[in-house]
């Protein structure tokens, strides 16, 4: 009986001394998955301890108590960061730069560890690129194909019988040449050869670092357990791509359709054979579609860092809420951010920029052209359908990177309000010193985090007063009897 007594006391010690270590171990479990956390998004040298299996050595009253403790990892793909950065460019980022090879924005091969007749293959693709797309300007030219209304002939009389009508005529293009085609054939090409120099030449890996980092960030929640933001991420990404896919295609379409209709004559090849013709047809559908890739990918590329801008932003304000980072970290986080949305203003968006101006006076010069505004060609009959699919065409492609860029600005100034929210979590960071919450206060207040399109700040307000406008100034037109 004795003897059970005592057993039962040492089981009692055991246990309360087993429960005054635990608090203390999962704090040290908390702090071990931060810094395993800050490893890999800081670029700390240090290294973590092993998640399945830790040895601890706590001293407590003067003695020494070792404590084996075995946990499960609950997900070893959210924890290993070579899982991560594989999921990463496994699933979005080889893909979408295998697209920006194709349209000789990168090298087909690695410069670096290549031979010279490599090299010389690699950049003979963009200049091949380069070569179909100033083709397929002076096809269009030649053609008389206008991207904002499509083929565009007038009849002109040759010899004159009577006074009362005409014999003979001759089919001719019309249309003013340097406002038509030589000036948004410029912009367009501009814009091509300027994102070259940024995605190519200046050797830029923006976007691999930007996503790496972002998915990096996503991987980790602040109990430490798997979570589903790097699939929810994954699938927004691919969700632009996708788009941008549709858009090339409903444009294919438009094309395919304005040329099924009526007879193409192209300048200068008039008394061309049947063959002939039809290569030039061919031609002049591969070129417009090299165009419209080349430019979607632009967009699509801007629309992906906006993306993952903002999720960056998010992630980095859901750590610091959650404790997860401190306030030095947070801020030397938030620095980093400020040079990686420098280069979406100032480097990325000007491409974006010379492709919007050419795809507003399109959407514009159609949208004209159909409410009968266009008083010089008025013998031109739109064909219905397929004008409202091709105005569609280019105002999609011009809203979609001012809503980005208003998300990302939206985005930015919520994180001006940060400081306010760690003043309100008390319990959370009772035990954070008041000045580093003050210092996390005064620092994001004095935030000026913009997106810029034209190096003017876009904000969904902006966005919504241009909408209101835009509908204000359509039924004062049509109140007007200007719109029949």
């Amino acid at each position: 009986m004795m003897l059970l007594f005592i057993k039962k006391i040492h089981c009692s010690e055991s246990l309360s001394l087993l429960f005054s270590v635990y608090p203390f171990n999962s704090q040290r479990k908390f702090n071990l998955a931060s810094d395993l956390l800050d490893s890999h998004v800081l670029g700390n040298d240090k290294l973590a301890e092993p998640a399945m299996e830790r040895s601890t050595r706590f001293s407590i009253d003067g003695n020494s108590v070792d404590i084996g403790e075995i946990t499960e990892s609950p997900d070893t793909e959210y924890m290993s960061t070579s899982a991560i950065l594989h999921y990463c460019k496994s699933k979005i980022l080889l893909p979408y730069l295998k697209l920006l090879t194709i349209m000789g924005l990168r090298p087909v091969l690695d410069v670096s560890n290549s031979s010279k007749c490599a090299i010389c293959c690699s950049h003979f693709h963009s200049i091949q690129v380069a070569i179909l797309m100033f083709l397929g300007y002076v096809l269009q030219y030649m053609a008389c194909f206008r991207r904002d209304r499509g083929f565009c002939y007038k009849l002109v009389p040759l010899a004159l019988t009577s006074s009362l009508e005409y014999e003979n005529y001759k089919q001719v293009c019309y249309g003013n040449v340097i406002f038509t085609y030589i000036g948004p054939s410029i912009l367009h090409f501009v814009g091509f050869l300027y994102a070259l120099y940024l995605f190519r030449i200046s050797d830029n890996e923006q976007l691999q670092n930007l996503m790496e980092r972002v998915f990096l960030l996503s991987s980790y929640s602040p109990q430490g357990m798997p979570t589903t933001k790097p699939k929810r991420l994954l699938r927004m990404l691919w969700f632009f791509i996708i788009l941008s896919v549709i858009w090339m295609c409903l444009s294919l379409c438009s094309v395919n359709l304005m040329l099924a209709k009526g007879n193409i004559i192209f300048r200068w090849m008039e008394n061309s054979s049947y063959e002939i013709r039809m290569v030039l047809k061919v031609l002049l559908i591969i070129c417009t579609l090299i165009h419209d890739m080349v430019q979607a990918t632009i967009i699509t590329s801007y629309c992906l860092q906006a993306q993952l801008l903002q999720a960056h932003l998010m992630f980095l304000k859901e750590r610091l809420l959650n404790r997860t980072i401190t306030p030095l970290n947070w801020m030397r986080e938030i620095a980093e951010f400020r040079k990686l949305l420098k280069y979406l203003n100032d480097d990325l968006a000007p491409a974006v920029c010379l492709f919007t101006i050419v795809n507003i006076s399109w959407a514009t010069s159609g949208i004209m052209w159909l409410l009968n505004l266009d008083k010089v060609d008025t013998e031109t009959e739109p064909l219905v359908g397929i004008s409202i699919l091709n105005e569609l065409i280019w105002i999609s492609a011009v809203i979609v990177p001012f809503v980005q860029a208003a998300r990302l600005s939206k985005e930015c100034r919520r994180t001006q309000s940060v400081g306010h929210e760690l003043c309100v979590r008390p319990f959370l960071h009772q035990d954070t010193s008041q000045e580093d919450i003050t210092s996390v206060l005064m620092y994001a207040s004095t935030l000026r985090l913009h997106a810029k399109l034209f190096h003017y700040p876009i904000a969904g307000r902006y966005l919504c007063l241009v909408l209101t406008i835009t509908a204000i100034v359509l039924f004062s037109l049509g109140m007007c009897h200007l719109l029949q």
